[in-house]
């Protein structure tokens, strides 16, 4: 049927106006949009003024990476905390504010921690708000063995977080005592720290006989590992956290180091003491004559348990450097005939078999290719990390068409095993009695472990869900995946997934097993693989059992950021 002339003009011309309407409406595509709002004190809700406020796009693939973002907006707020960012065209915006005195949100995964903002064409957010938490402070007192202040004591607040697996310190803010003795460390951020109060030069030089003034933990002990974390909340000013320094007994260490290859002295080697803990003690060991044979010293040595560390720099018959390194327990007495041997190292060989397919295994949608020929064996030294920084680096080993690799000169010491990647739908696993993956690889002076077998095992499983909070879905939550039993001490069992827009997660290559996953609205790098963090939040943990090949869907309730970041 044939409309008439007329009415079909009239529908053109209201199509236009419709048209026109929508444009003027805001719901062009081309229209700008606003994004304006306050930045306040997470304590108070007080506003902050001169805050500065950072507006960065994102790329329209949505992925959270430097290389896809905009270059960033910027804007401080007014008077009344007030900030506007105009002529916005529609797309999706992560909003970031700092201030002095607060914690700066932009640090670690900064675009993961900031507002993220959907913004449609024409669209005016005028309500945005960016809550900062105020920074703390630690402060104290510092006295010498007679209760006189100690001048230019440095106090150190430190972080542990988990590198592998492995705990580490690391120093976060610190300050020196005044002529008072007193010390206050301000603009810390809230979390847990541990103390480090370390003598001045000038106090460790003027030490009498054999005795020196040592660095202590909080509270007053010697030894990193026993030393006790101290809370700071947010806008908190801990006082009171004194410290009394006091000189202790000191001996000597003498030694000799050998060449493996000659089996004569070394006077090239250099030598370095080690705390257990891996801090450096002393950084080179004096070079003596004692019967005629080059030796080592080292003086003012405290009680304690410490690594001798030596390397002999490569020459033309010894392309690597030589390395070797000996644990000395210090008591009361000097220790002499300190031996260390120097070698290139042992060679470490081994075999990946695979096993083959099950129907149900060739079947899964992400099962992965047999062929090996880019992957690669990694060998991680498990010792602390000032040790590891000293040993010298140890190629990957290539897997061949047949599955052999091998290790070459690996110095001694203990290593974790790895081999990435892994073909999808697949695990690692150990073949015999012990399980390498689980205890590492130890090597002793001149002994290579035996052969090493694994067996490269389909059947991976899948874990995937959607994290919760007051039944909603939480963008940008971390879900991790903890193993049960000993295989918390597995860094390789973890898996770490962050939530897309809808809250969803998903993880694969999983081994089969028993886990534990955990949703966290913000939690700190690593912080997981500290069991004493990980066990205050079992009960908000769910528990699964991954199959051969299973795959496991799980709604998660998202744990606060407030109960997992102080």
């Amino acid at each position: 049927m044939k409309l008439p002339f007329g009415r079909a003009i009239l529908i053109v011309l209201c199509l236009c106006f419709v048209r026109s309407a929508r444009a003027q409406n805001g719901l062009s595509p081309q229209e700008k949009g606003t994004i304006a709002g306050m930045v306040v004190d997470a304590l108070s809700d007080q506003p902050i003024k001169a805050a500065y406020v950072r507006l960065r796009g994102l790329a329209a693939d949505s992925t959270l990476t430097p290389e896809n973002d905009a270059e960033p907006a910027i804007a401080d707020t007014d008077q009344s905390g007030r900030f506007v960012f105009d002529g916005l065209p529609a797309g999706r915006y992560i909003l970031l504010a700092s201030h002095d005195g607060y914690v700066n949100n932009h640090h670690d995964n900064a675009r993961l921690r900031g507002d993220l903002i959907s913004l449609a064409p024409g669209q005016h957010l005028t309500d945005v708000v960016l809550r900062l938490l105020p920074d703390g402070a630690i402060a104290g007192h510092i006295t010498d063995e007679a209760g006189k202040p100690l001048r230019g004591v440095s106090v150190q607040a430190m972080k542990s977080s988990y590198l592998r697996g492995r705990r580490e310190f690391h120093d976060v803010v610190r300050d020196v005592t005044n002529a008072a003795g007193d010390y206050r460390i301000a603009s810390v951020p809230p979390g847990k720290y541990y103390l480090r109060f370390k003598p001045p030069a000038s106090l460790t030089s003027k030490s009498t006989g054999d005795k020196t003034y040592i660095p202590l933990y909080y509270p007053a002990v010697s030894d990193q590992s026993r030393s006790v974390a101290i809370v700071l909340r947010a806008g908190e000013e801990l006082a009171g956290i004194d410290m009394n320094l006091r000189p202790v007994r000191t001996v000597r260490i003498r030694g000799t180091v050998f060449n493996a290859r000659t089996s004569l002295p070394s006077k090239e080697a250099q030598v370095t003491l080690l705390s257990d803990q891996g801090e450096t003690v002393f950084a080179a060991g004096k070079n003596v004559s004692v019967g005629g044979q080059a030796n080592f010293e080292f003086q003012g040595v405290p009680p304690g348990s410490y690594v001798v560390v030596a390397q002999q720099p490569s020459d033309s018959q010894d392309r690597k450097t030589m390395w070797g390194r000996t644990a000395v327990e210090v008591k009361d007495a000097n220790l002499e005939h300190v031996d260390v041997v120097v070698s290139s190292g042992v060679d470490i060989s081994g075999r990946i078999r695979m096993e083959a397919k099950t129907t149900l295994d060739s079947s899964q949608e992400d099962a992965g290719t047999d062929d090996l020929s880019k992957t690669v064996g990694i060998l991680q030294p498990q010792d602390a990390s000032a040790l590891a920084r000293l040993t010298p680096d140890i190629d990957n080993a290539t897997v061949s068409a047949n599955g052999n690799f091998i290790f070459r000169e690996v110095p001694e010491g203990s290593y974790r095993i790895d081999f990435v990647p892994i073909p999808a739908g697949y695990y690692l696993k150990s073949s015999g009695t012990a399980d390498v993956l689980e205890t590492g690889i130890t090597v002793s002076r001149g002994h290579a472990p035996s052969g090493l077998e694994l067996v490269l095992s389909p059947g991976a499983g899948r874990v995937d869900g959607t994290a919760m909070s007051d039944e909603q879905p939480v963008p940008n939550a971390t879900v991790v995946l903890v193993p049960d039993g000993k295989g918390r001490g597995q860094p390789n069992y973890y898996r770490q997934s962050v939530t897309d827009q809808l809250g969803r997660f998903s993880m694969r290559n999983i081994v089969p097993g028993d886990y534990t996953l955990f949703a966290f609205e913000q939690v700190e790098r690593g912080a997981y693989f500290d069991p004493e963090f990980i066990g205050q939040f079992e009960d908000r943990g769910k528990e699964i059992h991954v199959e051969e090949s299973g795959h496991v869907s799980v709604p998660l309730e998202v744990i606060p950021a407030g109960e997992s970041v102080p």
